[in-house]
């Protein structure tokens, strides 16, 4: 109808699907261009749209008339010209393909570069130094070469800045992080283990660690993530937070089946903790949770009064050794000269795990030379002439080195699994009814310092009714730890070995949102099972029995098999994330204290107090002094939690990138 608007779409180039004519490289000189739909001309290498003889022809004439006068069509010069121009044409586009594959290898090389530095916990401004170290290496290794000078000129151009460091890392980061995500999104469930800690600019950083199952059976454990809690770090505070980081990635948290924290009230608090506000926010009062095993372990390692106040005195001579340096020097010397096994003391950190043990385990190794070193500087420690006080640290210091032992095999990558972790601590618990019997019949075979004490001054009283009775408590306290990994010891061994468990341990895995029916069926079919017990022989001498459940029929055992895939990802500790934090300090320290952009403030150079945003990470690559100025000040001072500003008292120039 005359007059009405029609809303059909116009017609574009690309849905005629026109394709390109052989003959018209020889009547037009154009061959077929990169992208479809498009003819390149061969004599002045210009794009047309459209596949249309009318399009092409059009370009000839119009622009290369003169071109049919030189090479008319039909003669042998005309065909000999358009040979001639595609095989220019064929050069010059490998040559611009060598040139982007050669741009690919030394962006790719920039990125290794760059993936080195960041394991090794470098600040990306070391790039450049690595840079000249290559450039002088190449210079005198390959001088002898006819090629030396292209090798150099390569070398050159590598992208090795700070700021294209710092990109290229977010580049990695944001791709592994990616991967992640997605596995977590396909995921069945998943568990995880996080910790929090204030770093030196007084922020407190949360870390999410993950261990899931991916699509080819395979349990992985990957960092999630760093959130600083600029606020408080309440239980709600901590429950907020994880919930918008998990909705910002489109993870569903209800997936989660299994938490592993430490033991701060805000984390395991009996109504306001973490853990109970996760249960209720997720609905589900099935959710495991546990104390770290490690922490637990070492909280168990309490003394009582009487060796409380020995270990207060040992640390108190500690550090009247070490903390004047005059006195320190001194000891080092007064060692050297009586040939001592060690060449100081240690200070004790109550923090550390091992502290302790190490501190007094050389303590008592030099404790002849401590006490003449005291003797000459008149000091007065009558502790240190007293047998009983000697023979409490003898035994104190055996007993931390064993609890040591316990606390090191529990530590590392290679003891994740929470069923290795649990019978590690069991184990020990079982050691201390043994060295209660060994020293209640007077045998000191797993006690060396007391036996050695005791071999010293044989005329001394070998009373140790007091030792006795601190084990003992020892032993009380690991017994009342623990409580919620007892729980699950008995069922947790279907991961090592299905056959040791029995239907009635198997029914508490019904935690796990399974029928206990279904379970206890599944395991008798498995255990009669003698073609799986012979695979599971053959994993467990290549020590590979947890790969055993690759091997099981899904269809066939799907409820034990999801039971023992949730077994392999629980988190027993928060090693992961006690080693991230040591790694944090080390990259974060008072050098290198953000990661995040600061703001220069740089008075007489672009304004008066001018505020210049710089990327980060900060480093003193970043500013430059101008010349003729020798010396810089940078003063520092905090104006929130957020942001720092540096004042600079002298002239710099600011490097923009």
């Amino acid at each position: 109808m005359a007059g009405v608007y029609s809303k059909e779409r116009k017609r574009k180039l690309e849905d005629e699907n026109r394709a390109f004519q052989a003959e018209w490289e020889g009547d037009f000189f154009f061959t077929k261009g990169k992208k479809e739909g498009t003819a390149l001309c061969l004599i002045c290498r210009e794009t047309v749209h459209g596949n249309k003889r009318y399009n092409l022809n059009r370009h000839y004439t119009s622009i290369h008339s003169q071109f049919e006068e030189k090479f008319p069509k039909k003669f042998k010069i005309r065909e000999e010209k358009l040979q001639s121009l595609k095989k220019s044409f064929a050069c010059e586009r490998s040559t611009l393909f060598n040139a982007m594959n050669k741009n690919e290898l030394t962006t790719k090389a920039s990125y290794q570069v760059t993936e080195i530095l960041a394991q090794k916990m470098k600040p990306f401004s070391d790039a450049e130094i690595v840079k000249e170290c290559v450039v002088t290496v190449c210079k005198t290794l390959f001088s002898h070469l006819p090629n030396s000078k292209q090798i150099l000129d390569e070398i050159s151009k590598l992208q090795l800045s700070d700021s294209t460091g710092m990109r290229r890392s977010q580049d990695l980061a944001a791709n592994i992080a990616l991967n992640i995500t997605d596995e977590l999104q396909q995921s069945k469930y998943f568990s995880l283990a996080l910790d929090s800690s204030t770093d030196i600019t007084s922020i407190s950083q949360l870390l999410l660690f993950v261990k899931y199952v991916s699509k080819d059976c395979v349990v992985k454990e990957n960092f999630l993530g760093m959130i600083p809690m600029t606020g408080q770090t309440r239980g709600v505070d901590y429950l907020n937070t994880i919930v918008s980081f998990f909705n910002e990635r489109s993870i569903d948290l209800k997936k989660v089946f299994s938490v592993c924290t430490d033991g701060c009230p805000s984390m395991l608090g009996r109504n306001i903790g973490f853990v109970q506000l996760l249960k209720k926010h997720l609905e589900n009062d099935n959710l495991l949770s546990f104390h770290c095993i490690i922490h637990q372990e070492s909280l168990a390692v309490k003394f009582g009064e009487n060796f409380s106040c020995v270990m207060k005195q040992v640390v108190k001579i500690v550090n009247f050794i070490r903390s004047n340096e005059l006195n320190r020097r001194t000891f080092q010397e007064f060692l050297k000269e009586l040939i001592s096994q060690y060449g100081d003391v240690l200070y004790h950190t109550e923090v550390r795990w091992l502290s302790k043990g190490k501190v007094l385990e050389r303590f008592f190794s030099i404790r002849h030379e401590i006490t003449l070193f005291l003797a000459t500087k008149e000091k007065e420690y009558p502790d240190v002439y007293d047998f009983s006080w000697w023979l409490k640290v003898a035994f104190l210091t055996d007993t931390m080195c064993i609890m040591n032992e316990t606390l090191t095999r529990l530590q590392g990558h290679y003891n994740n699994i929470v069923t290795k972790m649990i019978s590690i601590v069991f184990s020990q618990e079982q050691k201390l009814n043994m060295y209660i019997e060994e020293l209640s019949n007077s045998d000191y075979s797993s006690f060396p310092s007391v036996k050695t004490l005791f071999h010293e001054n044989p005329d001394e009283s070998q009373d140790v009714s007091d030792l006795i009775k601190l084990l003992t408590d020892l032993k009380n306290e690991m017994s009342l730890r623990f409580s919620d990994f007892r729980k699950y010891q008995e069922p947790f061994r279907l991961v090592e070995n299905p056959w040791s468990i029995t239907t009635a341990n198997i029914a508490h895995l019904s935690v796990f949102g399974y029928e206990a029916r279904d379970l206890k069926n599944e395991l008798i079919d498995l255990q009669h099972d003698t073609e799986l017990k012979s695979v599971f022989e053959e994993k467990k001498k290549n020590k590979a029995h947890y790969e055993f459940w690759k091997a099981v029929e899904k269809d066939k055992f799907i409820n034990l098999i999801d039971c023992a895939q949730k077994i392999l990802c629980v988190f027993a500790s928060t090693y992961v994330c006690e080693s991230t934090f040591s790694k944090l300090k080390f990259i974060k320290n008072k050098y290198r204290s953000r990661l995040t952009k600061i703001l220069v403030r740089t008075p007489g150079l672009i304004g008066s107090d001018t505020l210049v945003e710089l990327k980060c990470p900060f480093s003193a690559a970043n500013l430059t002094p101008e010349d003729g100025i020798r010396q810089r000040k940078i003063t520092f001072w905090k104006t929130n939690k957020s942001k720092d500003i540096f004042e600079i008292n002298t002239n710099f120039r600011v490097n923009y990138t």
